[in-house]
């Protein structure tokens, strides 16, 4: 049965698919974290070397709010190949990680994570918001409210961040270009 799955999930096989990174998805989708993570250490066992499994066992970290966990997998994920499945969530969450550390040796790698989510995806308003932080929290005035600017322009949704951007420019005195 577990080649009958296997031959389902990864149609014509091949050595980049991995049943226990099909099935690993799978779990975690359901919300099945535990399961989910066995899976993804057997798909380790398979490829130590594989970016696509070292950015879900991330996500699956970050999910638990283990960030300094899934900080890890996704350095990883980026130090194995530069073309992982999704390396757009992997820069965004890493940047994420590296703004909630708050120490200024780790907003040069946030911007620089944040910058590389961008440039795989310059819609996405969550990454704007979080680049408008940096820049923020680094005193680029021009630059925080142009950042601002995309982040509104795209809809930005996410509450918490909103509020976050709002309190830090309040704090700051720039940022918003309405001020």
């Amino acid at each position: 049965s577990e080649a009958l799955a296997q031959e389902l999930l990864c149609p014509g096989g091949g050595p980049r698919c991995s049943y226990h990174l099909a099935l690993a998805r799978l779990q975690l989708m359901s919300g099945e974290f535990s399961s989910a993570e066995v899976s993804l250490q057997k798909a380790l066992k398979d490829d130590i070397e594989s970016p696509d499994t070292w950015a879900w066992l991330g996500h699956l970290h970050y999910l638990k709010g283990n960030y300094s966990q899934a900080q890890e997998c996704y350095e990883r994920t980026l130090d194995f190949v530069k073309d992982a499945a999704d390396p757009h969530a992997v820069y965004l969450r890493l940047g994420q990680i590296y703004l909630q550390e708050k120490q200024l040796g780790e907003l040069t790698e946030a911007e620089d994570a944040l910058t590389e989510a961008n440039a795989l995806n310059n819609t996405d308003a969550e990454v704007w918001g979080y680049l408008s932080l940096v820049c923020l929290q680094t005193g680029r005035q021009l630059e925080a409210e142009q950042t601002y600017k995309y982040a509104m322009k795209l809809n930005l949704q996410k509450e918490t961040l909103l509020q976050e951007i709002k309190d830090l420019q309040a704090q700051v005195g720039f940022g918003n270009p309405c001020f």
